[in-house]
């Protein structure tokens, strides 16, 4: 499950990565649908935005 810090380190990176697209706040929902299908336990990986999948599996601390 994903804590404040592991949080935090996620949406700071991809926030240096990605802030400037023009799709930024797509890929925040996603990366939020992410989170939340990661601690329930539920495949992600082909139904959020394959730019955000890389971050998600990297921060996870579970």
């Amino acid at each position: 499950m994903f804590d404040q810090k592991a949080l935090e380190s996620l949406f700071e990176e991809l926030r240096d990565e990605f802030e400037l697209e023009p799709d930024w706040e797509e890929i925040q929902t996603a990366a939020h649908l992410g989170v939340a299908y990661a601690d329930a336990g539920v495949a992600y990986k082909t139904k959020i935005d394959k730019r955000v999948v890389a971050y998600i599996d990297k921060h996870n601390p579970g």
